[in-house]
């Protein structure tokens, strides 16, 4: 593993992680948000559809 992509213990920062979106254009960081947001959205949809059908009687 590289030194960029190593977890800093004392602060919890991924400085990979940060490097990563450094090296972004504003509009790829913004995308990437929109992306995770959405994805977010949806894995809360699902969860909530399952929960649902799990209390519909059979």
């Amino acid at each position: 593993m590289s030194e960029e992509t190593k977890i800093d213990k004392q602060s919890d920062v991924d400085r990979g992680l940060v490097a990563m979106f450094l090296r972004m254009s504003p509009e790829e960081r913004l995308r990437a948000n929109d992306n995770a947001f959405r994805t977010i959205l949806e894995l809360r949809d699902a969860y909530r559809r399952q929960k649902a059908n799990e209390r519909k009687p059979k």
